[in-house]
């Protein structure tokens, strides 16, 4: 699903990461550990094209990063990179409705289905700025996996 060959990436001076390989396939579960500022976000923006790397190249389900058909493949790719962005007085299906729209996502009973998977179905007209913490972290995870994405990247999924 997901191939590095010797990506690097430099902020000018500031090497974020350095030179790292390896391949994740399907049905693996992957773990990036490390101190913070170690790179593991910068590569998570990285392999979702948030950024691009300073050299170096990736596979995404056997496209190279240097090919423009990779972007047709981000749309089987499901991430929640540092914090989401929510429109604060929409409801949490009332931004889901958005995100559809923006992704181009036609099935709109994939709302209800994601919101009961987060176990945010009883929040009807209630608006996100009102929700706890632990509330709009489950509603990141249902934009994360909104599209029924082949692939998730969840930056800090323990929090």
């Amino acid at each position: 699903m997901l191939k590095l060959e010797h990506v690097t990436k430099y902020y000018d001076d500031f090497r974020a990461v350095n030179d790292l390989s390896f391949e994740i396939h399907e049905g693996e579960i992957f773990g990036l550990l490390g101190v913070n500022g170690a790179g593991k976000t910068t590569l998570m923006k990285i392999i979702t094209t948030l950024a691009s790397p300073t050299s170096g190249t990736f596979e995404l389900f056997n496209t190279c990063s240097e090919n423009d058909e990779l972007f047709d493949n981000k749309k089987r790719v499901g991430s929640l990179i540092e914090y989401p962005a929510f429109y604060p007085n929409l409801s949490a299906y009332d931004n889901l409705k958005y995100y559809t729209i923006q992704r181009g996502i036609v099935d709109k009973n994939q709302i209800n289905k994601v919101l009961e998977l987060v176990n945010l179905t009883g929040t009807g007209k209630k608006k996100v700025k009102t929700f706890s913490l632990g509330m709009k972290q489950r509603l990141g995870i249902a934009l994360a996996i909104l599209n029924s994405p082949d692939f998730v990247i969840l930056d800090e999924p323990i929090n």
